[in-house]
């Protein structure tokens, strides 16, 4: 298990790096969005 491990580490560049941050940022920001939406959608209703 280790040894494939190492092997898929070796293979990623950097570039993999950079995706795996775009794509946790993007979740992370939507989450926010949609916290935000909710928030001003109940503070309009109120």
């Amino acid at each position: 298990m280790i040894n494939k491990e190492e092997e898929k580490n070796y293979k990623k560049p950097k570039i993999s790096k950079i995706w795996n941050f775009l794509i946790y940022g993007s979740t992370i920001a939507i989450g926010v969005f949609l916290i935000w939406l909710y928030s001003a959608y109940i503070f309009i209703n109120k």
